[in-house]
């Protein structure tokens, strides 16, 4: 309640000070209540608008002129108060938006309007600005008045715009980048996949998300688990290994997977980013190269390469159990005239045969390999005397000198076998012997050859 006071002091005879107060006390009431409440709020709203860090305006609705501006006019626009009085605020808004803002305060209707555009600073470059209107009520004749309240937030649009464009390109890589890529979380499940990697592990994406990529793994996974706790707690910047993953069908494919960890606005990796590359083929490949590296490419056995590294292993494991490593070098008597009668081809399918035929010859866990043209050579460990030797060589020449039939045509080769044994040697010397022993063989039987 406002009262009006009227007070009046009492003094005593002699003495200059007051000894009493007399007051009357009335209360305020009507027009001059209603004068009084305006002052003070005029008052109030003053004191919060020149604190304010906003720039606080009054401004006519019809044409936006500026009638009263805070000191922070300064601060958020550049300029000085009572530069703006007078003026129109439509004045200061980027040409493309103004038309945007005609008659948006009129239609509010007395609601409070928030909106958001480029405004015009001192220096003149354009800011954006968050601007809140509350159109007044009428009063009288009076025209229509608006209190705004101006806000930069130029940074955070700045902000929000580069958040929205990183949001638009993982968008964008998670559905059209042609690897596979998930966001992880924590716990290790599947959050977001997208299409790429639902296909290489030939999954929906409602089969993925959810469960952990480790579900869908060949292996254990106690080795990724380690890596990835590793880039989790920040020790590494991102994990990456080659991984086998089993599709529902039963098929294994192999991929190369990284892991990179994405902290939080604390710099604390609570999630991570996996991505997930189809190598099955180049596995494939790889796999083929190093096959026909180590293997004849005719006859499918294998070649020189790998009997040098074979027999060296073999005699290294010899020399520990005091046993011997036994080799028969095989030359094929006449092998010429099969390829002078019946062609190449004809010999070509001929020694295919006669690779079948040693395999199958021998034991599991001995070596045949094919040196080149038609010289062959079979390799024994674990022989505690020549005599198992001799009789694995007859046991040879008794099954090559049954007649192969290649396209119809019965053949029959005959076959010079060299042998040497032995077990501290070295690979090349041991076979140099078997060579020998082969020519020696070779020059003492004299073979019949191959015939039709």
């Amino acid at each position: 309640m406002w009262l009006h006071v009227d007070a009046a002091p009492l003094f005593r005879a002699g003495d200059p000070d007051p000894w009493a107060v007399v007051a009357a006390f009335r209360p305020v009431c009507g027009e001059a209540l209603s004068a009084l409440q305006l002052r003070e709020s005029e008052r109030l709203f003053r004191m919060i608008a020149e604190h304010s860090s906003d720039m606080v305006a009054w401004q006519l609705v019809e044409d936006t002129t500026f009638l009263w501006v805070s000191p922070a006019a300064r601060t958020v626009l550049g300029f000085e108060p009572d530069d703006l009085i007078g003026t129109y605020g439509i004045d200061l808004v980027h040409p493309d938006e103004r038309a945007a803002l005609a008659g948006t305060w009129e239609a509010s209707r007395g609601a409070v309007t928030r909106f958001l555009t480029r405004m015009r600073h001192a220096d003149g470059e354009y800011r954006w600005i968050e601007t809140t209107a509350h159109v007044l009520p009428l009063d009288g004749d009076m025209p229509r008045q608006m209190i705004t309240a101006h806000r930069d937030v130029s940074d955070r649009v700045r902000a929000e715009r580069a958040r929205d464009a990183a949001v638009r390109m993982f968008e964008v890589t998670m559905s059209r980048a042609t690897i596979g890529v998930g966001w992880r979380r924590l716990d290790g499940t599947l959050a977001r996949v997208n299409p790429a990697l639902c296909s290489i592990l030939g999954r929906s994406a409602e089969q993925l998300v959810g469960h952990p990529l480790q579900e869908f793994a060949t292996d254990d996974g106690s080795a990724f688990a380690d890596a990835v706790a590793a880039v989790h707690a920040g020790a590494r910047t991102h994990h990456e290994s080659e991984r086998q993953f089993l599709r529902p069908d039963g098929t294994v494919v192999w991929c190369l997977l990284t892991v990179v960890g994405l902290p939080d606005e604390l710099g604390v990796v609570s999630s991570s980013l996996v991505q997930l590359q189809d190598i099955t083929q180049q596995k494939k490949a790889v796999a083929q190269l190093e096959e026909a590296a180590l293997t004849d490419p005719l006859t499918g056995l294998p070649n020189r390469t790998v009997l040098e590294d074979r027999l060296t292993r073999a005699l290294g494991r010899a020399r520990l159990t005091n046993t011997l490593v036994g080799v028969l070098f095989i030359d094929l008597d006449n092998f010429k005239s099969v390829n002078d009668h019946h062609g190449h081809d004809m010999g070509d399918k001929l020694l295919c045969e006669i690779g079948i035929r040693l395999s199958s010859a021998v034991r599991d866990d001995d070596t045949v390999v094919r040196l080149g043209g038609d010289e062959f050579v079979v390799v024994r460990e674990r022989l505690p005397g020549l005599t198992q030797l001799d009789d694995l060589a007859e046991h040879i020449g008794h099954s090559l000198s049954t007649p192969f039939d290649v396209d119809s045509h019965a053949l029959t080769v005959g076959a010079s076998i060299g042998r040497a044994a032995g077990s501290d040697l070295t690979a090349a010397q041991l076979l140099s012997r078997a060579d020998e022993a082969m020519y020696r063989t070779k020059r003492d039987r004299r073979g019949e050859g191959a015939q039709a």
